[in-house]
């Protein structure tokens, strides 16, 4: 989980950077509820495919970060997505 955290932080904190508040705000809303071990089980695996899907090449890749390379951004967003289907599978 420590890692899925430190990737999450990173990347809430590069869109911040960048000028992406709001998505930013809803990341950081859906890693609350994908880390509140006081929800189901189901809600918390549905955040976790939320932010999967967001990690996705078209929707948080096609943004520009200027601070960052494209491939630092892809590969941040790569590593969030392997983490966060790691994190889902150990809510099992």
């Amino acid at each position: 989980m420590k890692n899925f955290l430190d990737l999450i932080n990173k990347i809430i904190s590069d869109l911040n950077q960048a000028g992406f508040n709001k998505d930013a705000n809803d990341l950081q809303e859906l890693a609350n509820l994908a880390l509140d071990k006081n929800l189901s089980t189901d809600i918390r695996k549905d955040a976790l495919k939320k932010i999967d899907s967001r990690c996705h090449v078209k929707w948080l890749g096609d943004y520009y970060l200027p601070h960052l390379s494209q491939k630092d951004w892809w590969d941040s967003l790569e590593r969030l997505s392997k983490s966060t289907k790691k994190y889902t599978f150990n809510l099992n």
